[in-house]
């Protein structure tokens, strides 16, 4: 017997010999792009260099043909600080005599370079009335050398410094950038196999699988229906063939049965009377005959909606990096409120609109439809980000941003409830893994290649690939199944009641969960990764795509860490301890800062935060299971959670507001250590309140 498991043994096979074909692969072209750029580099910023000096030269040029003695010229320090401003590669800029004294210079001065300009090598640079550029290390420096020579007559020496560690820093923002794209094409190459063949195999073997528990249990009846050509449909293909066969070959039995039984005499009626008897026991344990065509199982329907939810979850995704930034270039002041806080309306708004909307959005996605609400939400998000993209100043920008929460909530909510009405108790943990899994990847790949596309072709343009991204994600949806699933004993989810968020607020052991552990998580969240970081790196003379990678390390954190802490705090059923541990590691992520503020730090703070949110957000929506029976059976699994949902939204809003006041009164970097001291208050808080007996893992409750 041909077991699904194996099928599925076989397909990670072949999926892990072509990643590590695509690894091998890329590692080699990464490797060979790398080099060339590091060959090129150096040559193309002495080019540079050799360009602005042939402007700084005509000037000094000029300035003597005016008569002006070439040792007595007044500006030229002046003119090489204008040149460093420009050309922040520069590190010193100095004119030599034709003995190789200096006369003019600024910047820093490399060691030897006083030996280096008396070099006669370098000197007789001096004499050559060509454009000619010669290049030498010299010290911690690159000095690009050119004659100042006055129609045949030697003046001196021009000299730019590059700076080495610039050269150094940009080969290693481009080596970044490789490994990046790198891990972001693992994961998308994941993806297209999962979308390519996958889902494929998955709809081929729970069709096989369905068949062979249908024969097990007698039911021979034939399905019309078209199968893939592909070897599970070629397979299933002769199961149908088979069933056809014992159909009619059931029909010929039973007609042959009848014929004899009309003409037979009393006495041979009596000798067919076995057969008789035999006929009718298999037609009570089997059933043959012809069924209603079949529709495709769930489970390929189900897995349909990871392409659409990962393309349009990466649409959002891809701005993260830039997006306070962009909100930066569009501030405009509004009377009142700090610069620092403009910043942050944009995305303190959105997630507002996700946190009120998502409880309402369920039961309407529930009445029009899911793939109608994905459609609708996607179409909406489509036009704020194009919007976005074109937005004019801070006023459209937040109504653009507001269009595409809208839309981010109806589209993640319709999803969420594609995947609850086709999965059961059996497998819904395996619907929410596709569904967690989609978003998790988007989330690994959009903010680093965000920030590449925003540093390399701008913020407006990066939005128009976010709208593309979005579109994509219409056209995916298109394809999903048109007839809904209507679960017949299910009630109809509903948005939590004011009276009912009202007692839950006031209620001790609710409030513990979601006040001292969701809220303070989610608020350094958006706090730290939306707000901060972006900010920050941007501020410290770092680019976007910088941002991108910080916020990738979390991503990848929370990608590697959360199916361990998950599967460890079910087996332990001490989920507090593992929420406690989650939000004390939080904490002590941004006092990292008290220590230094160096890149690297900056570094340990986006892996602490990610490993403290990947140990604890497992395991907090469990507790409310576990520790608020008697407030779930007083106001329903709904509101309950419904309530806890939208407070731990709240926390995604509040995340940026409160980062930045913070920013206002300490800075960046006292606005990191302020949130993260309130969330490692709350982590002791909270460790402190769940000690107690009554916070002993609760009995299973029996059904």
């Amino acid at each position: 017997m041909l077991e699904k498991n194996y099928l599925w043994r076989i397909y990670w096979r072949l999926a892990g010999v072509i990643m590590v074909c695509v690894v091998i692969a890329l590692a080699v072209v990464s490797f060979f792009s790398h080099r060339v750029f590091d060959r090129e580099l150096v040559p193309e910023t002495e080019q540079k260099a050799a360009t602005v000096g042939a402007s700084v030269r005509a000037l000094v040029l000029k300035a003597t043909s005016y008569g002006i003695d070439f040792s007595q010229l007044y500006g030229v320090e002046q003119t090489f600080a204008e040149v460093f401003e420009e050309n922040p590669e520069f590190a010193y800029m100095a004119i030599t005599n034709t003995e190789g004294n200096v006369l003019f210079a600024r910047g820093t001065e490399p060691i030897g370079a006083r030996s280096h300009f008396r070099n006669p090598v370098v000197l007789q640079i001096a004499h050559e009335t060509t454009e000619l550029s010669k290049a030498a290390r010299v010290g911690q420096q690159y000095i690009v050398s050119m004659p100042i020579n006055d129609d045949g007559k030697p003046l001196g020496v021009l000299h730019v410094g590059i700076d080495a560690a610039f050269v150094d820093h940009v080969l290693l923002e481009v080596l970044l950038d490789v490994v990046v794209v790198l891990v972001v094409s693992l994961f998308f190459t994941l993806e297209l196999l999962n979308f390519m063949a996958g889902a494929r195999l998955a709809s081929g073997l729970g069709e096989f699988a369905r068949q062979v528990d249908r024969m097990r249990s007698g039911d021979f009846t034939a399905t019309a229906r078209i199968r893939a050509n592909d070897e599970i449909g070629r397979l299933l293909r002769r199961i149908d063939s088979a069933i056809d066969h014992l159909n009619v070959r059931y029909e010929f039995l039973v007609g042959e049965l009848q014929d004899k039984l009309r003409t037979a005499t009393a006495q041979r009626r009596e000798a067919l009377k076995p057969a008789q008897d035999a006929l009718e026991g298999i037609s009570k344990r089997l059933r043959f005959g012809s069924a209603p065509e079949a529709t495709d199982g769930d489970e390929m329907n189900l897995n349909r909606i990871r392409a659409p939810l990962f393309a349009f979850i990466l649409a959002e995704e891809l701005t993260r990096s830039f997006l306070p930034s962009y909100v930066n270039q569009l501030i405009v002041a509004i009377p009142g409120i700090s610069p620092q806080v403009v910043i942050g309306l944009p995305i303190m708004l959105f997630m507002l609109i996700v946190a009120l909307g998502q409880p309402y959005l369920g039961s309407w996605s529930e009445r029009v439809g899911r793939r109608k609400a994905m459609l609708v939400g996607a179409i909406v998000a489509t036009i704020g980000f194009a919007g976005t993209a074109l937005a004019y100043n801070l006023y459209d920008l937040i109504l653009w941003r507001s269009l595409c929460a809208l839309g981010y909530a109806m589209v993640f909510v319709a999803a969420q409830g594609y995947v609850l009405d086709r999965t059961g108790h059996q497998n819904r943990a395996q619907g929410f893994a596709l569904f967690i899994g989609a978003i998790m990847v988007a989330t690994v790949c959009g903010p680093s290649i965000g920030g590449i596309l925003a540093d390399n072709i701008g913020y407006r343009l990066s939005f128009g690939v976010s709208a593309l991204m979005s579109l994509f994600s219409i056209l995916a949806i298109m394809r999903l199944p048109t007839t809904e699933v209507v679960l017949p004993t299910g009630k109809p989810t509903r948005g939590p009641r004011m009276r009912e968020i009202m007692a839950l607020i006031v209620n001790r052991r609710f409030m513990t969960l979601t006040g001292l552990a969701a809220m303070p998580a989610k608020v350094i969240l958006t706090g730290v990764c939306f707000y901060l970081v972006p900010l920050y790196i941007v501020s410290i003379g770092n680019t976007s795509a910088m941002a991108g990678r910080m916020l990738m390390v979390y991503a990848v954190m929370m990608v590697l860490i959360v199916p361990l802490s998950a599967s460890l705090s079910d087996a332990t059923m001490r989920r507090d301890r593992y929420v406690s541990v989650g939000l004390i590691i939080s904490g002590l992520s941004g006092l990292l800062l008290l220590l230094s503020d160096s890149f690297l730090v900056l570094f340990g703070v986006v892996f602490l935060l990610g490993l403290g949110q990947a140990l604890s957000i497992a395991a907090q929506s469990a507790l409310v299971a576990e520790h608020c029976q008697e407030e779930i059976r007083i106001y329903g699994n709904d509101a309950v959670y419904g309530v806890y949902r939208l407070l731990e939204r709240l926390g995604n809003a509040l995340g940026p507001l409160i980062a930045s006041l913070l920013v206002i009164l300490w800075g960046y970097q006292g606005s990191f250590v302020a949130l993260s001291a309130l969330v490692l208050f709350c982590g002791i808080a909270f460790t402190i309140a769940t000690h107690g007996s009554e916070w002993q893992p609760a009995a299973p409750a029996h059904s």
